[in-house]
Parts: C-alpha cells; sequence; structure tokens
C-alpha cells in the first residue's frame, strides 16, 4: 500500500507541475495573440525597400508563366 501511496503522490505533484506550466504557456500564448503585428510601421521605416522587393516578387512571380521554351511555346 505505500508503494501505491508514493506514486500517487508523486504523479499528483507532477500533474500539479504540469498545469503551472501550461497556465504559464497559456498565458504567454494569450498576451502573444493579443499584440497585433503592424506592418504599416516597418513599411513606413523602409518604404524603397518595400517597393523593390515587392516589385521583385513581382518579376518572380510573373516570369513563372511567361517563359518560353526552344519551340517557342510557352510554359504551362
Amino acid at each position: 500500500m505505500e508503494n501505491f501511496a508514493e506514486q500517487r503522490e508523486h504523479l499528483t505533484q507532477s500533474i500539479e507541475r504540469c498545469q503551472k506550466e501550461v497556465n504559464v504557456a497559456m498565458h504567454e500564448l494569450t498576451g502573444a495573440a493579443g499584440s497585433k503585428l503592424d506592418v504599416s510601421a516597418h513599411i513606413k521605416q523602409f518604404p524603397l525597400t518595400w517597393v523593390i522587393g515587392a516589385f521583385l516578387v513581382g518579376i518572380w512571380l510573373g516570369s513563372h508563366g511567361t517563359r518560353v521554351d526552344g519551340a517557342g511555346q510557352g510554359r504551362s
């Protein structure tokens, strides 16, 4: 009986520790979810970088459908 009682107490303590860790994690997650990502501040800080990046992404995306292979047919 003592072995069972010790195991039960040990498991109870372990569960309490896990519950505390879950509570801390939930508190951190709630804080992270509550904070908003303000992209406009970053764009205002470095507008030229964002314009150049958007331009390069546009070129990259646009080039996938307009390439011509050796036979003169476009890629699909």
